[in-house]
């Protein structure tokens, strides 16, 4: 279903409007007294790939930075992201570049750096149940250390941790319904949690998360992740 973003040609769609495109950058850099930066994909299609033109556009315009998401909007996010076309933006500007795209491990974003030349990398949907990996990207980045095998102890903690971080900010029936489809990301991978997985989708209070978590633990405190 095309987002509503989209529809009213805002967002990605403004990349088959490179003339509206810098009218809006140069427009916002006029307009704040903060560094402006600009987040685009590859192109509208595959048979439309302008992120080098948009980039120059944005940079003509004042944008302090760019990223680059190396897949189509007619893509979404499936296939898998082309790297070449970050490498050729930040060939073809001066201000830095940001590589988005297939950022699942620390080796990745060492990968993309080397492989592109850009300036930094942006991760998305790898952090989806792993909130270690920007750490682990600034630890091996940074300091060579290699990433530890994260336990699901640690995951479980972690699904409690942020619940307690969302019932700070919401509602409990709205911080509840957000957590379970967070809660399936941190047990993806982790032997016997389906039906946990499918009881939490079912928890409308902290106390039910709770007491489905602890009864998982006590039933699998042997088993081995």
């Amino acid at each position: 279903m095309p987002k509503v973003v989209v529809k009213s040609q805002a967002g990605s769609a403004l990349l088959k409007n490179p003339e509206k495109v810098k009218e809006i950058v140069e427009a916002v850099v006029k307009s704040v007294p903060i560094p402006v930066t600009v987040k685009i994909r590859s192109g509208w299609d595959q048979d439309s790939i302008n992120a080098v033109s948009i980039a120059k556009i944005c940079e003509e315009a004042g944008a302090s930075a760019i990223t680059v998401h190396g897949r189509t909007r007619s893509q979404g996010y499936s296939g898998k992201a082309d790297w070449n076309i970050i490498k050729q933006v930040k060939e073809a500007v001066s201000i830095p570049v940001i590589g988005n795209g297939d950022i699942l491990s620390c080796y990745d974003a060492k990968r993309m750096l080397e492989t592109t030349g850009c300036d930094a990398v942006m991760i998305g949907r790898g952090v989806l149940g792993n909130p270690w990996l920007i750490k682990e990207c600034v630890d091996y980045l940074e300091h060579g250390i290699e990433p530890k095998k994260i336990t699901k102890e640690e995951k479980i903690a972690m699904i409690k941790h942020h619940m307690d971080y969302l019932l700070e900010l919401k509602p409990e029936k709205v911080a509840i319904l957000e957590l379970r489809s967070h809660a399936a990301w941190y047990l993806k991978g982790i032997p016997h949690t389906t039906e946990l997985k499918q009881k939490l989708f079912q928890a409308k209070t902290k106390m039910d998360v709770l007491t489905l978590l602890e009864e998982w633990e006590g039933e699998n405190n042997e088993s081995k992740f």
